[in-house]
């Protein structure tokens, strides 16, 4: 039986180089720096924000044994090891543990979905395979592969899996997860737009996407409503948090979705902290959302 993973926990960027497009570990360890210096209580390398599906599974090795060196037990590190193959989740997974990871984050097999059968086996293969704790990570609008809350407690039940960052975001969710589960399950709200809500509702951590970029002010109200102090939490995010929603919630000028990967990428780079670029088929910033995201830095007074 693990701990119960708990706290803000921010999946990190991967710097990119802009020549190249070779992994910039200089840039790797500023951010893990700058992550830590904020007091974020756990950083997830080569997660979605840090664009594991742009990587070879070497280079996903090389950038998770990196951050746990950068780390230096400072933070926890979660580390992300999804693959398609159980196989290659495994390998991955057992690399992490073996660089000093505290545990690993782990997506559904995506693209053509698993079923339940499927799905509990891959992770009772993965569960045999390490010794550190395993957090589901449950993201059907980019794995395709939608999970019941009954199947997700049954992983748990069962000592294959010890927390879950629910990409769904449904409060109800995480009430009915803590119902059929017990206390010792983490539960981590997986999106960026209703942290005081979840944290009033039975979830134990936060995985924060823009906490790369607004790493102190997403740690504050977290656990100012962690703490259970609502009325101080819903004033500071309605003056912290919800100032900055318009970066990740609307399109561009031309009607394109909201890039929101090279925002936080190119708002750290103005904050100072080097980055690097996306790899493509990721394009740069179009004008009119440098200028928005530069606006809104100045309104931070962090350029």
């Amino acid at each position: 039986m693990f701990k119960k993973p708990e706290g803000i926990f921010i999946p990190m960027v991967t710097p990119f180089n802009v020549s190249d497009e070779s992994i910039d570990f200089s840039g790797l360890k500023e951010v893990t720096n700058f992550l830590i210096d904020n007091g974020v209580d756990g950083i997830i390398p080569s997660g979605s924000t840090g664009e594991f599906i742009a990587m070879s599974h070497e280079e996903q090795k090389k950038v998770n044994a990196a951050v746990c060196g950068y780390a230096a037990g400072r933070t926890k590190v979660f580390c992300s090891t999804g693959a398609y193959r159980t196989c290659d989740v495994i390998d991955l997974s057992k690399s992490a543990e073996s660089a000093g990871a505290d545990g690993v984050m782990i997506v559904t097999p995506w693209y053509m979905a698993a079923n339940e059968n499927e799905l509990y086996e891959h992770y009772k293969a993965i569960r045999k395979a390490i010794n550190i704790p395993i957090m589901v990570y449950h993201n059907p609008y980019y794995s395709t592969c939608l999970m019941s809350d009954k199947f997700m407690a049954r992983l748990y039940n069962d000592g294959l899996v010890d927390a879950v960052k629910e990409r769904q975001a449904d409060v109800y969710r995480q009430q009915n997860l803590r119902y059929l589960t017990d206390d010792g399950f983490g539960i981590f709200y997986g999106y960026d737009i209703c942290p005081v809500e979840s944290m009033s509702c039975w979830a134990d951590g936060w995985v924060c996407g823009t906490g790369n970029l607004f790493p102190k002010e997403n740690k504050t109200v977290f656990d100012l409503a962690k703490a259970q102090k609502m009325e101080e939490a819903k004033k500071y995010h309605f003056e912290k948090i919800r100032p900055y929603f318009p970066l990740f919630l609307e399109g561009t000028a031309d009607g394109m979705p909201c890039p929101w990967l090279m925002i936080i990428k190119e708002g750290m780079k103005l904050r100072g902290i080097n980055a690097g670029v996306a790899r493509r088929p990721v394009m740069p910033l179009p004008k009119d959302a440098i200028k928005k995201l530069s606006d809104t830095l100045k309104q931070y007074g962090y350029i």
